[in-house]
């Protein structure tokens, strides 16, 4: 067993000295685990519809919620933004974090095993255009989406309309 006045000692130089921070840090970063991350929005337009893209890479599940991978170092939030932009031409507001589990795979998958964030967000404007990734967009009414959609993704939808509906009951 390694000491631990050893081991703080290794941790006293690593936190002082530049070269053997730089060594630590390339050591951690061979055993430290990697595990991709995802994040998508549920965003709603004035009418309380749901944006749905169709994507061109996604091969379980075509239809979906809009969002994509997460940088290094970026806040899965951030990505929700960046990629709502990217893809097709939106500004969003990205509201509460609604919905966050490990999304699996199925037979006709080729994304791999991720840990996937989803966040009500509420349109703020932009023309709506397909890139590379997106090839069509349709706005749904979240109480009944005719498209086949990922198990993690239905759920981020039916928990962001349910806390919508508390946040914005019907006018009498």
């Amino acid at each position: 067993m390694v000491s631990p006045r050893l081991l703080r000692r290794v941790r006293s130089l690593a936190a002082e000295v530049a070269p053997v921070r730089w060594l630590a840090r390339i050591a951690v970063g061979m055993v430290a685990p990697r595990h991709p991350v995802g994040a998508v929005g549920v965003v709603f337009d004035a009418e309380g519809r749901v944006l749905l893209v169709e994507h061109a890479f996604r091969t379980d599940y075509p239809w979906g919620l809009p969002g994509g991978w997460v940088k290094r170092g970026e806040h899965p939030s951030d990505a929700v933004v960046r990629e709502l932009r990217e893809e097709l031409g939106l500004d969003v507001e990205v509201g509460e974090l609604i919905a966050c589990a490990v999304v699996g795979r199925v037979r006709t998958s080729t994304h791999p095993v991720h840990l996937g964030f989803a966040y009500a967000c509420e349109l703020n404007s932009g023309r709506e255009h397909l890139s590379i990734e997106a090839l069509a967009t349709d706005w749904i009414d979240p109480s009944t989406p005719t498209m086949a959609l990922s198990p993690f993704q239905r759920t981020a939808i039916v928990a962001a309309s349910e806390r919508r509906a508390a946040q914005h009951p019907p006018a009498r």
